[in-house]
């Protein structure tokens, strides 16, 4: 597996990537003899191989078109609320560090058909799957590749759908606090009872998502109207006005409260607890 993957050795030694971790943990990026930049181009060529080997799958035969893939490797900033919050782990064993995400219009069951091509990719992989179960709302499915010198990559795959409540979320949660992505709520009564309406919308699109095959035309349709809303949210909270907060309340409550009538109550928040790999 080195040789297909040709994953170069560390540029660090035990010593020198534990001291670079509590320095990152402090609020820096460097100590002597590493820096986290070289740690960060170091990984960036391995996650090239890991998006040329997803490159390789028969994807039209699968879902009948071409995903979207994107990838990208931690920043510093975001590797350190990481590293704060798993205190004890390694920083080389971070699942996460590199990752890419796998989004197409596809049903469940397609969706599943792609998380196992994308896992046979791996002789060492294991599968997250938080569509019955999600966290604070955040439902997809995940395969941990475990690779050559005892790293890791996460591949995510997520239905557009999905990936359109995952932004939309993110960017609420920049807004009004990364803690919500782990089981808080914002003090604010108003952000608190949207994201509240966010979450419930999860749930109905997990109904929908699981109904019958021949409502799938009118599912899709909604599904569709639902990926929009999503994408409005998110846009409208890059750039925020509060004026427009009840508006989105109500559209969040509504569209939660109908999708759930139509599919049946199939799918709950679930665990507030976020994933190692989101």
């Amino acid at each position: 597996m080195d040789d297909e993957f040709k994953v170069p050795p560390k540029p660090w030694t035990g010593a020198s990537i534990k001291a670079l971790r509590d320095e990152i943990v402090r609020g820096g990026e460097e100590v002597p003899g590493l820096s986290y930049q070289t740690v960060y181009v170091w990984y960036s060529r391995v996650l090239l191989d890991v998006v040329d080997r997803l490159g390789r799958i028969d994807y039209v035969g699968i879902i009948g078109e071409q995903p979207e893939i994107s990838f990208r490797v931690k920043t510093v900033d975001t590797l350190r609320d990481k590293l704060i919050r798993q205190d004890s782990t390694p920083l080389y064993r971070i699942h996460d560090i590199i990752g890419a995400r796998v989004t197409a219009s596809m049903t469940l069951q397609q969706q599943n058909d792609l998380v196992q091509a994308i896992a046979a990719l791996f002789p060492k992989h294991q599968i997250s799957d938080m569509r019955e179960h999600p966290h604070s709302g955040y439902r997809a499915v995940h395969v941990i590749a475990g690779l050559p010198r005892g790293i890791f990559a996460e591949i995510q795959i997520r239905t557009l759908p999905q990936d359109a409540w995952a932004n939309c979320y993110e960017a609420i949660a920049d807004r009004y606090g990364r803690e919500i992505r782990y089981g808080e709520y914002p003090d604010s009564p108003k952000g608190r009872e949207l994201v509240q309406a966010i979450q419930g919308t999860s749930d109905g699109i997990r109904s929908l998502e699981l109904l019958d095959s021949e409502q799938e035309i009118a599912v899709g349709d909604i599904l569709d109207n639902v990926t929009k809303m999503m994408r409005h949210l998110t846009e409208y909270y890059h750039a925020p006005n509060p004026q427009e907060l009840e508006k989105i309340i109500k559209i969040a409550n509504n569209t939660g409260s109908l999708m759930l009538k139509l599919g049946g109550e199939h799918g709950r928040n679930g665990d507030p607890v976020q994933p190692e790999d989101r």
